[in-house]
């Protein structure tokens, strides 16, 4: 897949040559953000990445700094001279959120070479990611490497796909969901917010091709007041499944679901990431004809 607002390589974890499919199984299972096999290598490379070309034990200050600024966070350094391995356990005694968001920052440095090539201390590092299995990854997002959380194996070509088939407007909010529901630390209200939008762009010339600006709501009310609509898929004799109310219920749960809006919690990540995958089918639905009246 080419490089997009969500981009990622299939999980790659290494099989023993005597290992049968549990075995296997149990190694790809996704499991925390850095697990303990991963540390080593991790803070291996934090530490290559804080030293100046040729140190061993010293920081390059700057690139502290740097970090200060970029992540907000002041390490209240008083010594002009910070030994490495310091840097790097105070880094970690912040926790494994802080110590991936370090991670994030220094690879967003990074970019493809001329001939598209990664990197090779980037790619290091991602094998170490692909094999660990770790609940993150490293991706190519907007032409640099970046840390995100894994999107199973397919979900992102149902991602690239529906942004493909949509209509312009729909596509881009599309992929704006996309991209904030596997950020790192997810503004999970945006993404419902720009998941609608794309439902909203793609049903739109369907359902209300006259009306100038439709809302979600307004869409679903006009479907559940219109007789008629229904899915191009086939039903048995006795009318069952009832599409249309297939049909609502999928854009009801989009618009329940956005509780924040009037005053409700925040969505967690799991359920933006559920919002988004939903709003996918829905705009592949609308664009593609399958809703129909």
């Amino acid at each position: 897949m080419s490089d997009g607002p969500f981009y990622a390589r299939p999980m790659s974890v290494w099989r023993p040559w005597d290992a049968d499919d549990d075995e296997y199984e149990e190694r790809s299972l996704i499991r925390e953000l850095l697990p303990s096999t991963l540390y080593p290598p991790v803070l291996a490379w934090i530490r290559r990445e804080l030293r100046p070309r040729g140190a061993y034990a010293y920081v390059d200050m700057s690139r502290v700094h740097e970090l200060q600024s970029g992540l907000q966070v002041d390490f209240r350094l008083e010594n002009r001279y910070v030994e490495a391995d310091d840097m790097v356990r105070t880094i970690t005694q912040a926790g494994d959120q802080f110590v991936a968001r370090v991670i994030d920052f220094f690879l967003s440095a990074y970019e493809e070479d001329d001939s598209g090539n990664t990197p090779s201390n980037v790619k290091s590092l991602m094998w170490h990611f692909d094999n660990a299995p770790s609940a993150a990854v490293i991706a190519l997002r907007d032409g640099v490497y970046r840390l995100q959380r894994r999107v199973p194996e397919g979900v992102d070509e149902l991602a690239e796909a529906s942004r493909q088939s949509a209509p312009t407007l729909a596509g881009q909010h599309l992929g704006k969901a996309w991209t904030e529901a596997y950020a790192l630390t997810p503004n999970t209200s945006l993404v419902m917010t720009e998941a609608i939008k794309a439902v909203e762009a793609a049903a739109h010339p369907v359902v209300s091709p006259t009306a100038r600006k439709v809302r979600l709501g307004m869409i679903t009310q006009t479907i559940k007041d219109q007789s008629g609509w229904t899915l191009a898929f086939p039903t048995r004799d006795d009318g069952h499944p009832d599409h249309k109310a297939v049909l609502v219920g999928m854009l009801e749960t989009l618009i329940i679901a956005q509780a924040d809006r009037h005053g409700g919690a925040a969505p967690t990540v799991v359920e933006a990431q559920g919002h988004v995958q939903l709003a996918s089918a829905l705009v592949q639905w609308f664009s593609a004809g399958i809703v129909v009246r």
